[in-house]
């Protein structure tokens, strides 16, 4: 299972990152630079990204601000899930080292249940910030160009002349 989680994560980092081949004078014609204008984020990319990776699809939008959160929302979740499953799993083996009939095998068996409680609960919280991610990734390459589209439908400018100011009324549809 460990080797299909690699495969996926280098066939994305692939799939993105990967150069086309182009000629020469293709190739000369473009810069290397590319402008937030000539930019646009692909969500079905951005979805994927933040798929397998947590925040990738908000560093591939250019959401700088995104990508820390649930980086570290994401993180902690899974260390804390961890750490209490590790926790369950050293009171299972003292819990089978005692005598059943004992007060300490009943209270060993309620901390088990509460660190498998915990533990479940913040894989329930991962589960919910890797939606979210996702969804963040996706619309937010789906908005990239908000901005730039959101122009106001009417417009009154002032026009100078030569000899007077002309007053045009713009309106888009």
């Amino acid at each position: 299972m460990k080797h299909f989680y690699i495969t996926i994560i280098i066939l994305s980092a692939c799939c993105v990152w990967g150069q086309t081949i182009q000629s020469p004078e293709k190739a000369q014609v473009e810069t290397t630079a590319v402008s937030r204008s000539q930019f646009a984020p692909n969500p079905t990319v951005a979805a994927l990204l933040s798929t397998t990776i947590p925040g990738a699809g908000q560093i591939y939008n250019h959401d700088w601000w995104h990508a820390p959160i649930f980086i570290l929302a994401e993180g902690f979740c899974l260390w804390r899930a961890y750490d209490f499953n590790s926790q369950a799993d050293s009171l299972w083996d003292l819990r089978n080292s005692l005598d059943p009939e004992t007060a300490e095998y009943n209270q060993t068996g309620t901390k088990f249940d509460d660190a498998i409680a915990e533990r479940n609960t913040y894989i329930w919280i991962f589960a919910g910030a890797k939606f979210l991610d996702i969804v963040d990734a996706y619309i937010g390459a789906h908005l990239f160009k908000f901005d730039d589209k959101m122009n106001a439908p009417l417009s009154l400018n002032f026009v100078p002349t030569t000899n007077s100011v002309k007053l045009t009324l713009d309106i888009r549809f």
